[in-house]
């Protein structure tokens, strides 16, 4: 009886959140990023889509020698590197791309941290990792089953469990529903920890930069994730729970995954489940993710 219970349950928060997302896809568009915002390609997809960064440097911060120097054609910061390093803070949307409220999320806070600028540091966003999966997902939204339509990339691999990590497995699962335990449905990580151009770019991309810092957006869990034994982004997920009610989780342990990825490779993580699949979420997580910056300056 307690299963037939969530089996309807489910069925119709279904239909309500195929309604909530025709609301978002209609009425919550993608922002125009502005034009004076640096960025960069790290890396093509499978099907040869560009992977771009957008980089904001600090207008207040030592960074900022960062900045001219690099205006010159030399970079030689007055700030020790390790002092820079620990305030470089990468956000990436788009690793599923069915997740498409992550990257209109992603526009949301290039442009506000690009006008508000007041912060200590250098601040990183992977507008898409998945540009394959998301315009796939553009097209057919799949309201009907949640939007699953779009999540794995070219080589329907799920680009979440692809790193090279020790306990990577070609084989996984995807979870629904209540502890993302209800549904399971059977996912392929893909030959062997970064295999996926996706994967290379991102591993690249943060090894070339010293990033230490990563926060990685999905949806529409409503949770935080981090690992156990890393205090900054313990003190990130509380400031998720506190502001937005997230729940907060620790040690999923995906096979492949990023947070293991990030913990073998001495990087503080955290995952943040956004609240809605198709909206960018960014009335709720905006107080959020201004304090994690500022307070990581």
């Amino acid at each position: 009886m307690k299963n037939l219970f969530f089996k309807i349950k489910y069925f119709f928060g279904t239909i309500y959140r195929g309604m909530i997302g025709r609301y978002h896809n209609s009425f919550d568009k993608t922002p125009a990023i502005n034009s004076n915002v640096e960025s960069f390609v790290i890396g093509k997809s499978g099907e040869g889509r560009e992977i771009k960064v957008y980089k904001i440097i600090s207008g207040n911060s030592t960074c900022l020698a960062e900045r001219e120097s690099r205006r010159a054609g030399s970079f030689v910061a007055d700030a020790p590197q390790d002092d820079i390093r620990s305030k470089k803070i990468l956000f990436v949307a788009g690793i599923h791309g069915n997740e498409i409220g992550t990257v209109k999320l992603a526009h949301y806070i290039i442009n506000f941290f690009n006008d508000f600028n007041d912060f200590n540091g250098v601040l990183y966003v992977i507008l898409c990792l998945n540009p394959d999966g998301y315009e796939r997902a553009l097209k057919n939204p799949d309201y009907a089953h949640r939007g699953r339509i779009g999540r794995f990339n070219a080589n329907d691999v799920d680009l979440n469990r692809n790193f090279p990590t020790k306990n990577f497995q070609p084989n996984s699962e995807w979870g629904f529903g209540r502890d993302y335990s209800d549904e399971k449905i059977k996912i392929f990580c893909g030959e062997f920890g970064g295999s996926e151009k996706e994967t290379q770019a991102l591993i690249n991309f943060i090894k070339s930069e010293n990033i230490e810092n990563l926060i990685m957006l999905h949806n529409a869990g409503k949770d935080v994730v981090y690992n156990q034994s890393d205090e900054t982004a313990k003190n990130w997920a509380e400031i998720y729970h506190k502001i937005t009610k997230f729940k907060i989780r620790t040690n999923l342990n995906y096979s492949g995954g990023v947070a293991e990825w990030a913990k073998e490779n001495n990087i503080h993580y955290l995952t943040v489940e956004g609240g809605s699949r198709w909206g960018s979420d960014w009335q709720r997580q905006r107080q959020a993710i201004e304090k994690i910056i500022i307070n990581n300056s």
